[in-house]
């Protein structure tokens, strides 16, 4: 008996961001941060945390997906990779997904694909860039560069969405 192939879910929505909070109340999810771009002032440069949301329709029973993030050539492994279910009652419905990556290493700057998968087909990508922040000219009221590398007056945090 061959196995019944069922249609890939609808995504209406795939967005990057730095959290995502769930009202335990309500259920409610809101999204904080969201981003197409990160600046680093190096590489390999580590990312503390990116965030993954999407919502679905047109699915049907209990769905698995994948979420990675590749180079745009896909040219090495993925840099991080997860998966999660979501259950469909009725295909009308809206499912969500929310995934969090922790620790993640870009090797160098340039074009990144954030990828959903259904099964082994393809869904939908965003494009995540990440760009090498060019140092800023100090000016002489600030005085010689820390030796130390400690943050400047650009702030203390290394990347910017």
């Amino acid at each position: 008996m061959m196995a019944m192939h069922r249609p890939a879910p609808d995504v209406l929505a795939m967005i990057v961001c730095d959290q995502i909070i769930t009202d335990r109340m309500t259920g409610k999810q809101s999204i904080i941060g969201m981003f197409s771009k990160i600046h680093a002032r190096g590489f390999p440069a580590a990312h503390p945390q990116l965030c993954v949301f999407v919502a679905l329709t047109e699915g049907r029973g209990e769905t698995e997906l994948r979420i990675r993030i590749v180079d745009a050539n896909d040219a090495r492994p993925p840099i991080v990779e997860g998966r999660g279910k979501v259950r469909f009652h009725d295909p009308r419905a809206i499912a969500n997904l929310a995934l969090q990556f922790h620790g993640i290493t870009f090797p160098q700057p340039g074009e990144y694909r954030v990828q959903l998968y259904s099964g082994g087909e393809l869904l939908r990508e965003a494009r995540l860039e990440l760009i090498k922040l060019k140092p800023r000219p100090r000016k002489p009221e600030e005085g010689p560069p820390d030796p130390e590398g400690s943050p400047g007056p650009e702030g203390p945090s290394e990347f910017a969405s």
